[in-house]
């Protein structure tokens, strides 16, 4: 039996932290663009909280709507594999590294503000592909096209932040190769 607590409160979190921007949309446009602001994360930082509230905050319907269904798809399978100090590990270091994006983008000219927990669902994928559970995600092509699109520049074009992606799915893959290292030498060491 697959286990959903840690799933649950991530989904509870990203909720409590997008209704007030979803809130923030039927006022008015000034309104919505303050409320992101606040619980975004930008370059250089308009507060010192975004790298940590823009993991949860999704700024808009079609983010929420696509991250809690791929949380849902692969959070319970990844809690009861690798357990919860691994689930929390995992979607807040690649969360946080994938809210640093912003500094690259800027580096690049192209300011922007970004939020949601793609970053930190990226990097739950990482952890898995590093893993030799990897054929849950890679042994459907449509897994494989998604991933690829979703971590290149062509991403962009669709208003979609691919460097936080990218970011949190290189340090998903090193905390799962880490993970799968340590498991090992303990292993080795038993025998």
């Amino acid at each position: 039996m697959y286990k959903f607590r840690n799933t649950l409160i991530a989904f509870l979190i990203s909720t409590a932290f997008t209704i007030p921007i979803f809130i923030a949309m039927n006022i008015n446009q000034t309104a919505y663009e303050t409320t992101v602001a606040l619980l975004g994360s930008t370059w250089p930082p308009i507060t010192p909280w975004g790298f940590i509230t823009a993991i949860f905050a999704h700024p808009t319907v079609e983010d929420y709507v696509f991250d809690m269904l791929t949380l849902w798809m692969i959070g319970p399978y990844f809690e009861t594999m690798f357990g919860t100090r691994n689930f929390w590990l995992t979607f807040i270091a690649s969360g946080v590294a994938s809210a640093l994006s912003p500094i690259l983008y800027y580096a690049m000219g192209t300011p922007v503000l970004v939020g949601g927990s793609s970053g930190a669902l990226f990097g739950i994928i990482g952890f898995i592909i590093a893993t030799p559970h990897r054929g849950v995600i890679l042994a459907n092509p449509i897994n494989i096209i998604a991933i690829i699109f979703l971590l290149s520049p062509l991403a962009f074009a669709f208003g979609i932040a691919y460097l936080g992606h990218l970011l949190g799915f290189i340090v998903g893959i090193i905390i799962g190769y880490l993970y799968i290292k340590r498991r090992n030498t303990l292993v080795n060491y038993l025998l």
